[in-house]
């Protein structure tokens, strides 16, 4: 079995919560990296895991025209609010001019795919133009050398998958798809190829799939939960308090605020809100002096917030929980990990804008905190940040009553007061937020995982 693993997330998907040992139970997994990372490939094969290197996806201009055709009829499909907001911070920086021709373009689009007949002549005609526009005979090859009898795909919207998948598909070969994430399913890219059998983490995602892609059968699609979060239900991972204070430097009587920074494209002007959280505590507008923990996102430039760290007097910036040669691709090593649920499960109180960081907290029953503004903010921005809590992934969460918002600086110190003060309050709606999105609540969609891959094995011709 041919695993693809093309994102440094799918790194933690499939090794630390034991799915690749436990795949190697069942079948001899095949690991296909899709980028150079020797430390990455070193710990595989000390594994007795192989490695193949996928090749790197070229995709001409004749076939680009034909997926974003496909990707404006699936946004058709689909028809959720998380196209436009998404587009909208996409095209942020757009000046005038950029933005019209490619509104003018879309609706020139949408009308191609949706006169009579115009959307199945695009599908039938997209094997001929991937055959002709990508380098999909590169990924054939890699499948027939390694003598691959079924591929899972974890994250099925890259090139590098979508490749994989063709040539799976060309070949003969069945094929399964883990989809990584709640919000893939009306965020991410169109997946091109979809698999016998696709599996995601909620009820949520089984309707969004079956709204976007119509040509999927009932028995395709599957729920497993997410087996990220498996790692939450592991108690090595979660070190004494003590000593995760000791290991991140925090001081050892201060309750700690744990703030998730976003990437900077999608909240511009966040760290306008930990100075505000910062000069808070200072001003004594925050019970029991807290201290703020912040981490920067792995994707975000690292010296902006190297300069707030030195700015703040009541709280520091850490690096993100990952390692690997590239912040892009980064992947946690066990101490990694250990910080991480350590501080999800130690933390008094978790601040994040619009973050799948709520579930990790949800998770350990921490009061969660979700700020819809930025102080400062134009009012473009301030639209972009309050958006975010209006896409469609969000809305179970929003739904459950187990995040507060706020809306303001007092809103937002008033909900963290909340926090601090009573934190089993909200504690029942987070407990619905995890049922709903997550599904599973065991420790075992690894397994259940494993499972799915034992099966298609059993099935393939």
């Amino acid at each position: 079995m041919l695993l693809a693993i093309t994102y440094g997330f799918s790194v933690r998907y499939s090794v630390p919560t034991g799915l690749l040992d436990a795949l190697s139970g069942i079948c001899t997994p095949v690991v296909g990296l899709g980028w150079d990372d020797d430390e990455l490939q070193a710990l595989l094969t000390d594994s007795s895991v192989d490695v193949v290197r996928l090749p790197d996806a070229r995709i001409d201009a004749s076939y680009r025209a034909v997926r974003k055709r496909l990707q404006v009829l699936q946004h058709h499909r689909l028809r959720s609010p998380t196209t436009r907001i998404e587009r909208a911070y996409r095209e942020q920086d757009y000046d005038s001019r950029t933005r019209t021709t490619a509104t003018l373009r879309r609706w020139r689009d949408l009308a191609a795919v949706t006169r009579p007949g115009g959307a199945a002549e695009l599908e039938r005609a997209e094997p001929a133009a991937v055959r002709s526009g990508t380098n999909v005979d590169d990924f054939e090859r890699v499948l027939g050398s390694a003598d691959v009898e079924l591929v899972l795909s974890l994250t099925p919207y890259h090139d590098q998958d979508a490749l994989t998948l063709w040539a799976a598909r060309w070949a003969g070969v069945p094929s399964l798809t883990s989809i990584i994430s709640f919000d893939n399913t009306t965020a991410r890219e169109r997946i091109a190829v979809r698999s016998e059998r696709i599996v995601v983490w909620n009820r949520h995602n089984v309707d969004e799939l079956h709204r976007g892609y119509p040509d999927l059968d009932a028995e395709q699609v599957g729920v497993i939960g997410a087996p990220q979060f498996d790692l939450h239900h592991r108690p090595e991972l979660v070190v004494d308090e003590s000593e995760w204070r000791d290991r991140l430097g925090l001081p050892a009587d201060r309750p700690v605020i744990l703030y998730g920074a976003g990437p900077g494209f999608l909240v511009p002007g966040e760290r306008e809100l930990v100075r505000l959280l910062d000069r808070s505590i200072n001003e004594g507008r925050l019970p029991d002096d807290p201290f703020l923990l912040v981490r920067r996102h792995p994707g975000d430039t690292v010296e902006p917030w190297q300069q707030l760290s030195e700015t703040l007097t009541a709280g520091t910036v850490v690096d993100p929980w990952a390692a690997g040669s590239n912040p892009f691709r980064g992947w946690p090593s066990t101490d990694d990990l250990i910080d991480q649920m350590s501080s999800f499960a130690h933390a008094a109180v978790h601040v994040n804008v619009s973050s799948s960081m709520t579930l990790d907290g949800a998770v350990f029953d921490r009061p969660q905190v979700g700020p819809r503004f930025v102080p400062g903010a134009d009012p473009r921005a301030a639209k972009q940040v309050r958006e975010l809590y209006d896409r469609e992934h969000w809305w179970p969460i929003t739904a459950s009553g187990g995040l507060a918002t706020a809306d303001s600086p007092d809103e937002l110190l008033a909900a963290v007061t909340e926090g601090l003060r009573d934190p089993s309050a909200r504690s029942a709606g987070r407990q619905r937020m995890v049922e709903d999105l997550l599904t599973f609540t065991d420790g075992h969609s690894s397994q259940r995982l494993v499972d799915e891959v034992h099966r298609a094995l059993g099935d393939r011709p």
